[in-house]
């Protein structure tokens, strides 16, 4: 009897009516076609992931990525500048989008870079159009925290490559503050303040008689370690020092010469571009070992230019 039982009961299952075959089998079809869409939406997840990464790797052509234009760029500037501001303006290279939600937002990136000023940003008819104002580095800084420049007006930039400027180092001050967190904020030392006067000086000289050659690009440092005598009275508070290593003292800072008793800042310059002029150069130190070039020393001689006050 329990046989007889269990044998029906086999049979119960096995058989199906119409009706449930044909629910069994949309639910089978289902299931497959609920599957085929994970699969279809994983794969598409994936292929999105490539493709942005594709994208942002081939949005550049050579160096520029698409779309953004730099103009009023100063001749000085070194590739490498550009390359950075470039960068800065897509948060590392984006396709640059011709609408004004796109110009904004290359606006506020560019607000981070202490390279520029009074950033302006335009959409063109083919490019992201950038117009800014450029910061001239005119200093260099070897900190323990890595190289930075200063402008003349004491606005420390991070350090790029810019090899057509004629950038004197400044040595002999503290420089254990000077870290990424200074990048575009003013570093406010009376040293270094009067190093960039005194830069600006011979720049101005420069460009005045000497611009063909200029003296500043024999430059290579304006030790400032003995700035207004801290270390010994007795010796010349500040030394410029040529590329070659040659000694060139100047002395108080720029209007404190009568303090000294050293000659005005006139004949300074009268001393240190006559003898730029008749050698040619400043770079002495390997015609005589010892050699140095004194501007301390009063002397009655007339400026190489008129326009030395003005």
């Amino acid at each position: 009897m329990a046989e007889k039982t269990k044998k029906k009961w086999f049979s119960f299952k096995k058989k199906l009516t119409k009706t449930e075959k044909k629910e069994r089998s949309k639910a089978f079809r289902n299931t497959i076609i609920i599957f085929a869409f994970i699969i279809i939406f994983v794969s598409l997840a994936i292929g999105f992931i490539f493709l942005e990464r594709f994208v942002k790797k081939t949005t550049n052509f050579g160096t520029q990525p698409l779309g953004l234009e730099l103009i009023n760029v100063p001749d000085w500037v070194s590739p490498e500048l550009p390359q950075k501001i470039l960068e800065t303006a897509g948060k590392g290279g984006v396709i640059f989008a011709l609408n004004e939600t796109m110009a904004r937002q290359v606006g506020e990136n560019l607000q981070s870079l202490a390279w520029l000023y009074d950033v302006r940003v335009t959409v063109g008819p083919k490019t992201i159009i950038v117009k800014a104002g450029y910061r001239k580095p005119v200093a260099l800084i070897n900190a323990d925290q890595g190289q930075f420049y200063l402008d003349s007006q004491l606005v420390v930039l991070d350090y790029v490559p810019v090899s057509k400027l004629p950038i004197v180092e400044i040595t002999g001050v503290p420089t254990n503050q000077l870290t990424s967190r200074s990048v575009a904020t003013k570093w406010q030392r009376e040293d270094v303040d009067a190093a960039i006067e005194l830069i600006a000086l011979l720049d101005k000289m420069d460009k005045q008689i000497t611009s063909k050659k200029p003296l500043l690009a024999e430059l290579k440092s304006i030790d400032m370690s003995n700035f207004n005598g801290r270390r010994t009275a007795s010796q010349p508070h500040i030394l410029f020092y040529a590329k070659d290593g040659t000694e060139i003292r100047w002395g108080a800072k720029k209007g404190d010469w009568s303090r000294n008793l050293e000659a005005r800042d006139e004949e300074k310059l009268t001393i240190l571009y006559n003898t730029y002029k008749e050698l040619g150069t400043i770079q002495i130190r390997a015609a005589q070992k010892g050699t140095f070039i004194d501007l301390t020393r009063p002397q009655t001689l007339s400026l190489p230019i008129d326009k030395y006050n003005k």
